[in-house]
């Protein structure tokens, strides 16, 4: 969410090209900030409002950003793992429910009810709530279908196997959750820290710009960010 900024003309709000992240625009902040009371640089901005109590607050809100940085850095690591274990256990169900199927298929391939049930005939989806209902249905029916699961048991599709995947499923669809869990909350850290950004960029755009007319060709210029060109 950023852009470098313009030397010439206002600042604008950050946008996509020239990507800056908000990790580094708090980085540019905070050095302006910081070096915003060296004496060469506080007596001169000093004449257009930047007292100590107005660098207090911009370095008060500055705190606060990175508070809220930090803290969608710590949601987003929690969605990416949680995404990390449902994919792992997916494709751990996947992969025993994909062997079992083609299995089925060469048994049953004679039992026009038996493939309609368990769908056999039907493509494996990508999308997950698709995939999700086939696999389900498929262990299902195998279940409530005993005299079908002693057939299946010939080629190794007994009881255990379908009570075991039917656990996998029950994990994995509470993974589901706990991942659209995290997702929200990272999401609403995401909007939080957003929030307390596009509050200050302003601030900080404007004092900048400021010091590019006050300091003009003065290295100080240097100490808030702004590179000063070499003549």
């Amino acid at each position: 969410m950023g852009t470098t900024e313009n030397p010439t003309t206002e600042a604008p709000k950050p946008q996509q090209s020239n990507y800056v992240s908000t990790a580094d625009w708090i980085n540019k902040m905070k050095l302006t900030f910081d070096n915003a009371t060296l004496p060469e640089i506080y007596g001169v901005m000093q004449t257009v409002g930047y007292d100590e109590a107005k660098i207090n607050l911009l370095k008060a809100k500055l705190t606060g950003l990175e508070t809220l940085q930090q803290a969608q850095t710590k949601e987003y690591a929690e969605q990416f793992s949680e995404t990390e274990k449902f994919d792992i256990k997916r494709a751990e169900i996947d992969t025993v429910f994909t062997k079992q199927r083609g299995l089925l298929k060469i048994l049953l391939k004679g039992n026009v009810h038996a493939q309609a049930i368990l769908r056999l005939d039907e493509a494996k989806p990508k999308a997950f709530g698709a995939w999700q209902d086939l696999v389900i249905n498929f262990y299902a029916q195998l279940e409530s279908t005993p005299a079908l699961l002693t057939e299946t048991t010939k080629v190794g599709v007994n009881a255990a196997s379908v009570t075991a995947q039917k656990q996998l499923l029950a994990d994995l669809q509470a993974l589901k959750e706990s991942q659209r869990k995290e997702s929200a909350e990272a999401q609403a850290a995401t909007d939080a820290r957003d929030r307390a950004f596009d509050e200050l960029y302003p601030l900080y755009s404007e004092y900048i710009q400021y010091a590019k007319v006050l300091l003009a060709d003065n290295q100080a210029l240097e100490a808030v960010g702004v590179k000063v060109k070499a003549k």
